[in-house]
């Protein structure tokens, strides 16, 4: 019997990559900076591959937010202080929240079944700023954040010290739901938790996939839970 349904933030809840391009847009306009067709798909390229080394233990969120937007601007081929950018950078993505498609909606529909949670890999006081501007937070009845927890997804460690909040709530009747392959599904099967994947721009389905269940849009979720 399920009891407790667990939901990753950006690219799940938040459309992270139209927060991210809204506060790039406006951080390349203040340093005057060019912003062009290139620009954001050479950010998400350095900076998927980052948090994939995240993921996997090989590198800080710390040192990334060192040395990330030197990276990107390396790549391309502009001169700026990227230490300097990354720390605006953060602060305009701070305060820009853009809701999945169809986020409300399911997150109303989750709240009256389920003990309702949010599961994110970031900074605390930024998940929370951004699902109350979201109009979201409302929804949650837990927001655990690797900051505030000590632990990373996928580590079993973070799904453990989530579960500490719902004493009553076994590793086998919790849902975790999320993009991520790796912080989310194997994250969370590794926990004991069932999973769904959210794979909302239809990557190709490993020969061996761990989830559960899998969905390209939110609203999907109603079929399944």
């Amino acid at each position: 019997m399920l009891k407790a349904v667990l939901m990753d933030i950006d690219d799940t809840l938040l459309d992270f990559g139209k927060c991210a391009e809204q506060a790039m847009r406006i951080g390349f306009a203040e340093w005057g900076l060019l912003y062009d067709d290139s620009t954001y798909a050479t950010f998400t390229r350095i900076n998927d591959g980052l948090w994939l080394m995240i993921e996997r233990g090989e590198l800080t969120t710390q040192q990334l937010f060192e040395f990330r937007w030197n990276r990107i601007f390396e790549a391309l081929g502009i001169q700026a202080d990227g230490a300097a950018f990354e720390k605006r950078f953060l602060d305009l993505l701070y305060e820009t929240a853009i809701p999945v498609d169809g986020a409300d909606e399911i997150c109303r529909y989750l709240k009256e079944k389920y003990i309702l949670c949010a599961a994110s890999n970031a900074f605390h006081d930024q998940q929370l700023n951004r699902l109350e501007m979201a109009g979201l937070l409302p929804y949650f009845d837990h927001v655990f954040v690797s900051e505030s927890l000590g632990y990373r997804k996928p580590e079993k460690a973070f799904f453990d010290a989530c579960r500490a909040f719902l004493p009553d709530v076994a590793a086998d009747e919790c849902m975790m739901i999320g993009d991520s392959l790796t912080a989310d599904i194997t994250g969370g099967k590794n926990a004991g938790m069932k999973t769904i994947w959210y794979n909302h721009t239809h990557r190709p389905v490993p020969e061996r996939c761990e989830a559960d269940q899998i969905v390209d849009s939110l609203l999907k979720l109603k079929n399944l839970l």
